[in-house]
């Protein structure tokens, strides 16, 4: 059996970063590169806010990040970056301008030396970087480093803190191209010390003339039970190394051990080095805060009583203040970062913020202190480090104080939402305790009196070392001698996170009145715990749905129109003046029947001085006329509607009356006859121009006249005539002005007409010709900016200016040309606002847009053959298949252009437009199809970057029922003329829209971001895969499904933000025709639509109760744990006020409304009893008519403390409905009775329901019971089985039992008589943490999941010689998942409507955040697909050059060989879809297949669920 795996989401948060300088953009801060798992982001940072570039999943688990400058960085002035891997690897990289991406220089394996052979899943490749970019370290088995040297320029080493690599002259050979030396293995105890054994950490040191290491290491590891025989085993040795490059070209390396510290607490576990300008480092423990340097100097400052009582290091004088005899800290999982020379920010697991001031006496440090109280309180970290942008220090009126500058200070985390805090300095006013304004889950500031810093002229700076200026001090006022300043702390912006998975499972919403299935994932731990919800698709709410008195099956379009009012009638308006308007909004629908076709005007009634779509009747409709609109928006500043239909444009007054009507006809040479033109399919409007395409291909350019108030026509000689023809094209504005900024001319006079100085809002026109050429216009001056011709016809990664002129448009064979009228039709677009920031419709984009057209109208249109297979093309060579061509800007706070391509083949691609410093170069006459001689005086230094691919199924559907329903309207005459038959093709279109701004009120976000409300540039795909394509700031660009089978038309409409703030919609889909309201709750950064529901606290279980559509979850607490005696007396109590009890995880159980998310009811369980499962099963009752009923069942252990054993216990609830309090809601309350309680000898690991029973796990039995009476547990059969159930599924009467230890067992339960019947077994060791069965067709296999992230496939057959006659369970795959699953969920897959059995599709939550899913995959399907994966890993340059393979492969002792062919890697095979179509015929050639087939492989595996 064959299985897919998929990542559907990213593993979640930031483990590790690097700020570097990657790029050299106007305004940019820096970059910040952040890693969790195989997941790479890269972001920029502009004002302190994060702006996402790329994303990858590498194929590699990352465990570090660095910033280095290399002999290249002199050149451009940019950072390089080092990337750490858990297989001993380490990759150089750097940024390409040209591809906008990474590329890489070099890989570092070590996999293969002697300490890697075996490496433990626990270790951790740390990764360090000496600070001037001398070498970097990666830390291996055994005590070892890897140590990477850099060639480096004596520019980039500041002389007082190093020089240039001693470089052998006898060594010869040119470098100058090679970044680095060659890299050795440095064993430590060897080389070094022999004491150095265990590594803890590992850091380099600044301002040393060497590279200087400080290593961190326990050579007697001990425990707590042993610190009388054994304490402060730790020590630290810091060595400095010279290397040289030899004459044989390897490097010589001698080391120096400068200092060698012994005696440091046993439990120390994180380096800080200090300063360059404070010599030594910080040592972090979980009771104490450390002070070394050089000189063997140890400085230990308690944050509770236990410091002093294990560790034996001199205490820093505690002096008079009091707190310090009552401080009581807890510093496991604390990280720190220095935001100045003596100031250390330590940040707690819990995400208190405290100062540590090193105190100093001359140059060196003298004391340690803590601040009393915590500066603020930010996310629970992963790690800290300071950011090179600075912020000004304010003062109390948020005044600048000058010369005091203090880093950002960036936290990250891998439970909640990092954050970038903007530190300063405020004058301490006194009374004046305010922190700002910030967001209590992010960063809370508290006042504290412990953070004063007196500016004395020695405040963070190398003065501390002179002696005052007497002259100086005396001329300053007495008052300003000593200004009293504080630390502040705000926050700048965050990356958002919502943590591990702990459980999930799926429950129902709506949408609407149609019932959807959400994803309940219980996230993260301690106060960022809570819920979060996925969606499959976009969630919208419907407010009205089937408005069938507008229509609009061929379209709709919504605008504001500016109206004049009677007093301006009267008096008329001067122009230029000042006009006395109001606005009003309108809406033109219209629909294919009765032929010709019929249109709608409507303007809708004002409610609460608001227009009110939802209440339009027909007396809202002002006009009915006979015809298809092709296009309509607002024209002439918004005073009148410029309508497009079938053969003219019509400018219409705001009451529909008409002003002016250009019929679309040809005159001939003689001025009384007219000949009339092909029909128009197609067109573009936006304020003055309009564009309109016709079924043959030719176009029509029309320009307002604002003087006149009339339409023309405007002069195209320039594009090459009336006769060129074009396969789509569109205006846009560029809201940004970077295309102007980026407009270059060879002629210093060139002239582009009146455009913009800034460049914002300046109008371009693109245009696509049969040749498959895209070409970049100016306004209103067309002059020829940019084109690109073969890279965007096959979809390349990039597209720069070809730099050839104006291409012919002489009409191309009919086989290879696009068919524009029989092939593809697609309904109106919506016009969209021109100016982001405009309220008032002012000026509007509408994208080219195509309508059905009666075949046999246009001669033009018969003699193109119709294709059956659109995908056949696509093998041509020469063959153009471009359906669809947009551009439109993309994001949120900076909406950005993008390029949308739509073939017809079903691809999609969508590229954003960067600045590029790549000059165009000429390709030839023959490639292009280009006229030689053309000139171009104009060039934009632009480039467009591929950041979206999706692949989608194009088809045809037959929509029967013409009437006056909601599927009226849709048919055409068939070809041949025998009959009506409602056959037609789906309209495939790329509409852009926004949404308002407002103010998000939503609850269920105010704790984990900022109140605000998103406002999205974004577009919609009409058609039968209808998407939102949306851009964030955060998470870049995706395609999210609207939940519709189809949609024939879209449109959004436009508000007037001061009164509404609502984002409404209307769309015609298979509902008919809806009116949708924009959900602002949903955070669109993933993959899937998100919604936190944060709790303040976390949850190890839920589930989801189908009979009430409630929600059960076992939340986490934290309590005060205390042993007693048998006579009930405490074993041992706290003595002094800085000791406390030790601490323990207890639960309660809660019943949650999933519609308002609040508790309804809940259970509290003894203060050291944790609930390890939660389960609804239906058990056998007499109490209904059915003899059966669901229940919740709960497992729980019992802790006594480490001298006694173990317990644990069975609940039994019921959902029962009470009588609800009429003043709360919901108008329904339910509660929690407990039915049963069985206590256990041990603890109840496990829980699920089979056949009527209730199956349960304590210790290493296995039990079945029955719910007796609804008052007891009867057992009816057991089993003994391993040491540790994990995990229990069942599917009929089989039972599948995970196991800590014993891996896995498949058992059957029989009735008659009860027993347990063990049918096989894997004989070997493993630790599974879920398992499950998985099934397709007549095949089944055994899934299961280890906690090394290890998944395999097993395989029951007794038929088997290798299965012992079925006793042992046979292993088919094994696959490397590199996260570790703690849940799964069963959902069914049909691949076609009418499938009875459905296959079993697995959703798996892992604890670093990622959700995946296993997919059944037919042989057929999965052997195309395997030859693939090696053709992707062969031809594809992956991120930092690693091997895909070699990720996934599972050591196996017992085969020859490894098992990994029975799973797929869906993370290699996106690459398929993300490559060009020239690369995707390269590719199936090799392997024997066509490209259509492997497509439709991939579409039909896809889909989250």
């Amino acid at each position: 059996m064959h299985a897919l795996h998929q990542e559907i989401l990213a593993p979640s948060g930031v483990e590790f970063a690097a700020r570097v300088n990657l790029t050299a953009d106007e305004g940019l801060q820096s970059n910040l590169v952040v890693a969790r798992s195989n997941l790479l982001r890269v972001f920029e940072v502009r004002d302190e806010k994060f702006y996402h570039i790329r994303t990858h999943r590498l194929h590699g688990i990352v465990t570090g990040l660095e910033g280095v400058k290399v002999v290249g960085s002199l050149e451009d002035g940019r950072d390089r970056l080092l990337v750490g891997f858990k297989d001993a690897k380490i990759a150089l990289l750097e940024w390409s301008d040209a591809l906008y991406d990474f590329t890489t220089v070099s890989i570092h394996t070590y996999e293969r030396a002697p300490q890697c052979l075996d490496i433990k899943s626990s270790f951790r490749a740390l990764l360090r970087v000496d600070p001037v970019s001398r070498c970097a370290a990666l830390l291996l088995p055994q005590d070892a480093l890897a140590i990477l040297p850099f060639q480096q320029h004596e520019d980039l080493i500041q002389p007082a803190q190093g020089d240039q690599m001693d470089i052998d002259p006898e060594s010869g050979g040119d470098r100058s191209g090679i970044p680095y030396f060659p890299s050795y293995i440095l064993d430590l105890p060897q080389s070094v010390s022999p004491s150095i054994h265990n590594i803890i950490d590992f850091v380099f040191l600044p301002g040393f003339h060497n590279p200087t290491i400080a290593v961190l290491f326990n050579e007697r590891p001990t425990w707590t039970g042993r610190l009388k025989e054994a304490k402060d085993t730790c020590g630290l040795v810091i060595f400095s190394m010279a290397n040289t490059l030899s004459s044989w070209g390897g490097m010589s390396s001698t080391f120096t051990v400068i200092t060698k510290i012994t005696s440091l607490p046993y439990d120390a576990y994180a380096l800080v080095p200090c300063t360059a300008g404070v010599a030594g480092l910080v040592i972090l423990t979980p009771n104490s805060v450390v002070y070394v340097d050089q000189a063997t100097k140890k400085l230990m400052l308690p944050v509770n009583g236990w410091a002093t009582r294990v560790s034996d290091v001199a205490v820093v004088p505690s002096g008079s203040n009091p707190a310090d005899q009552t401080r009581n800290l807890a510093l496991e999982g604390s990280r720190a970062t220095f935001v100045s020379e003596t100031t250390l920010l330590l940040i707690l697991a819990d995400g208190d913020v405290y100062t540590v001031t090193l105190a100093m006496d001359g140059k060196t440090v003298s004391g340690l202190s803590i601040s009393d109280e915590p500066l603020a309180r930010t996310t629970i970290p992963s790690l800290a480090m300071s950011m090179a942008t600075t912020s000004a220090v304010l003062s109390s009126q948020n005044a600048l104080v000058e010369g005091d500058h203090l880093p950002c200070v960036f936290v990250g985390s891998t439970q909640g939402p990092s954050v970038l805090l903007r530190a300063g300095m405020i004058v301490d006013v006194e009374n004046d305790v305010e922190m700002g304004d910030v967001n209590e889950a992010l960063v809370q500031g508290t006042a504290n009196g412990d953070d004063d810093i007196y500016d004395d002229e020695d405040i963070y700076g190398p003065s501390h070392t002179s002696a005052p200026d007497a002259q100086k001090e005396e001329a300053r006022p007495r008052d300003e001698k000593k200004r009293k300043l504080k630390l502040q702390l705000l926050l700048a912006d965050y990356l958002p996170s919502y943590g591990s998975i702990n459980d999930m499972t799926f429950g129902l919403t709506r949408n609407g009145d149609k019932p959807t299935p959400i994803l309940i994932a219980a996230t993260s731990t301690s106060h960022h715990g809570g819920f979060t919800l996925f969606q499959k698709d976009l969630p919208v709410k419907v407010t009205k749905k089937r408005m069938h008195i507008l229509g609009g099956t061929k379209g709709v379009w919504s605008f504001v129109l500016q109206k004049k009012s009677e007093k301006e009638k009267a008096n008329g308006s001067a122009n230029g003046g000042e006009r006395d308007t109001k606005e009003i909004m309108m809406i033109i629908s219209t629909d294919a029947t009765p032929n010709p076709g019929f249109s709608r005007i409507t303007i809708p009634p004002i409610i609460s001085s608001r227009p009110s779509i939802a209440n339009i009747s027909n007396g809202d409709i002002t006009s009915r006329i006979q015809g298809t609109s092709i296009g309509a928006g607002p024209f002439f500043g918004g005073m009148v509607v410029l309508q497009v239909m079938t053969g003219s444009i019509r400018v219409l007054e705001s009451d529909g009356t008409e002003r002016q009507v250009i019929k679309d006809v040809e005159s001939s040479s003689s001025s009384t006859i007219s000949a009339p033109r092909a029909r128009i399919r197609a067109c573009s409007i936006s304020d003055p121009y309009v564009l309109i395409l016709r079924e043959d291909d030719t176009m029509g350019l029309f320009i307002g006249e604002a003087s006149k108030g009339k339409l023309r026509r405007k002069d195209m000689s320039m594009l090459g005539g009336k006769t060129s023809k074009y396969l789509t094209g569109c205006f846009f504005t560029d809201h940004t002005g970077m295309l102007e900024k980026n407009l270059t001319s060879t002629n210093l006079r060139m002239d582009l007409g009146q455009r913009s100085t800034d460049g914002v809002n300046n109008q371009w026109l693109s245009l696509v010709r049969p040749q498959g050429i895209l070409e970049l216009w100016t306004l209103p001056k067309m002059t020829l900016a940019f084109s690109v011709g073969a890279p965007f016809a096959t979809l390349e990664n990039v597209l720069v200016d070809s730099g050839e002129g104006a291409a012919s448009s002489v009409p191309v064979p009919a086989a290879t040309a696009i068919k524009s009228s029989s092939t593809t039709s697609a309904p109106p677009s919506t016009a969209q606002p021109a100016n982001n920031h405009q309220t008032s419709t002012q000026e509007q984009d509408v994208a080219m847009i195509s309508v059905d057209a009666e075949q046999g109208h246009s001669g033009a249109a018969k003699e193109k053959p119709e294709t059956t297979d659109p995908t056949i093309e696509a093998g041509v060579k020469g063959t153009v298949v471009i359906d669809q061509v947009l551009v439109a800007p993309l994001g949120e706070t900076r909406p950005e252009l993008h390029l949308f391509v739509l073939l017809r083949s079903g691809q999609l691609a969508i590229y954003q437009a960067i600045p590029t410093r790549v000059s165009p170069h000429p390709s030839s006459l023959i490639e292009n199809g280009t006229d030689s001689t053309a000139s171009r005086i104009a060039h934009l230094q632009i480039a467009f970057v591929k950041v979206l691919s999706k692949t989608f199924e194009l088809q045809t559907s037959n929509i029967a029922g013409a009437g006056s329903g909601p599927g009226a309207g849709l048919g055409i005459s068939s070809a041949t003329g025998s009959g009506l038959t409602d056959q037609r093709k789906y309209n495939r279109m790329f509409i852009p829209f926004k949404t308002p701004t407002g103010t998000n009120t939503s609850s269920s976000t105010s704790s984990q971001q900022p109140d605000k409300q998103n406002t999205y540039s974004g577009v919609f795909f009409t058609g039968e895969n209808p998407s939102w394509i949306i851009s964030t700031d955060r998470g870049g660009v995706h395609m999210y499904p609207s939940g519709h089978a189809y949609v024939l038309a879209f449109t959004a409409c436009p508000v007037n933000s001061s009164k509404d703030s609502r984002g409404e919609f209307l769309i015609y889909s298979d509902e008919g025709l809806t009116l949708l309201e924009w959900i602002p709750e949903f955070e669109l950064n993933y993959p899937l639509p998100m919604r936190s529901i944060p709790r303040g606290r976390a949850y190890s279980s839920v589930v989801f109760d189908p009979s009430t559509s409630l929600v059960v979850a076992a939340a986490v607490l934290e309590a005060s744990f205390a042993s007693f005696d048998e006579d009930n007396n405490r074993l041992w109590a706290p003595d002094a006020p800085n000791i406390s009890d030790p601490k323990i995880e207890c639960s309660t159980l809660e019943l949650i409304s999933p519609d308002l998310w609040v508790s309804l009811d809940g259970y509290e369980f003894a203060t050291n009893e944790v609930v390890n499962a939660v389960a609804c099963v239906t058990l056998e009752t007499a109490s209904t008519e059915t003899g059966s009923k669901e229940f919740i069942a709960v497992g729980t252990t019992i802790n006594r403390g480490e001298d006694l054993a173990a317990k644990g216990a069975t609940y039994i609830f019921e959902i029962v409905e009470v009588v609800a309090d009429p003043t709360l809601a919901p108008c329904r309350w339910y509660k929690l009775r407990l039915r049963c309680k069985d206590d256990a000898k041990g603890p109840v690991t496990a829980l699920c329901g089979l056949n009527g029973y209730l199956v349960s796990s304590m210790g290493q039995k296995i039990f079945v019971r029955a719910f007796d009476s609804d008052e007891r547990l009867v057992g009816v059969a057991f089993m003994d089985v391993g040491v540790y159930v994990t995990s229990l599924r069942t599917i009929k009467n089989f039972l599948l039992i995970g196991d800590a230890v014993k891996s896995v067992s498949f058992v059957a339960f029989q009735e008659d008589p009860f027993k347990l019947v063990l049918l096989a077994k894997d004989i070997r060791h493993v630790c599974i943490t879920t398992a499950d069965f998985f099934f397709a067709g007549n095949e089944m296999a055994i899934f299961t999941h280890d906690e090394e992230g290890i998944l395999r496939l097993y395989d029951y057959n007794p038929p088997d010689p290798e299965s012992r006659d079925g006793r042992h369970l046979l292993i088919r795959s094994e696959f490397n998942s590199q996260a570790e699953y703690r849940t799964t969920a069963l959902i069914a897959r049909r691949t076609n409507p009418d499938t009875v059995i459905p296959q079993a599709k697995l959703l798996c939550g892992a604890t670093n955040g990622s959700i995946a899913t296993i997919t059944p995959v037919e042989e057929s399907a999965a052997k195309r697909l395997q030859l693939l994966q090696g053709q992707l890993t062969r031809n594809v340059q992956h991120v930092a050059g690693l091997n895909p393979r070699a990720l996934r492969i599972v050591r196996n002792d017992y085969v020859s060989k490894p098992l990994s062919k029975g799973v797929l890697d869906a993370n290699l095979l996106v690459h398929f879809e993300n490559s060009s179509t020239t690369k995707q015929i390269e590719m199936t050639k090799q392997i024997g297949t066509e490209v259509a087939v492997v497509r439709q492989d991939w579409i039909a595996l896809a889909g989250p669920w």
